[in-house]
């Protein structure tokens, strides 16, 4: 009789305790997608910033070329 009842129990209680471990999952699950896009829009905010800074020195160094080319003519 006391292995019927503890038998019992332990299903009455088993889709409570996976119930919660799915819904831990799935909370986890969504932090980690947040988590994942605001890394990428770090990155890509840092990568903007490089290609500026690369397009700036593009540019210096383009008008420097074409200043040596207009002073040799």
């Amino acid at each position: 009789m006391l292995r019927t009842t503890s038998t019992a129990a332990i299903r009455a209680f088993r889709p409570v305790q996976l119930s919660a471990v799915t819904r831990r999952h799935n909370t986890t699950g969504s932090f980690s997608e947040k988590e994942k896009a605001e890394e990428a829009k770090y990155i890509r905010a840092k990568e903007a910033e490089q290609i500026k800074k690369l397009r700036e020195e593009l540019a210096k160094k383009q008008k420097e070329v074409d200043d040596l080319k207009a002073g040799k003519k």
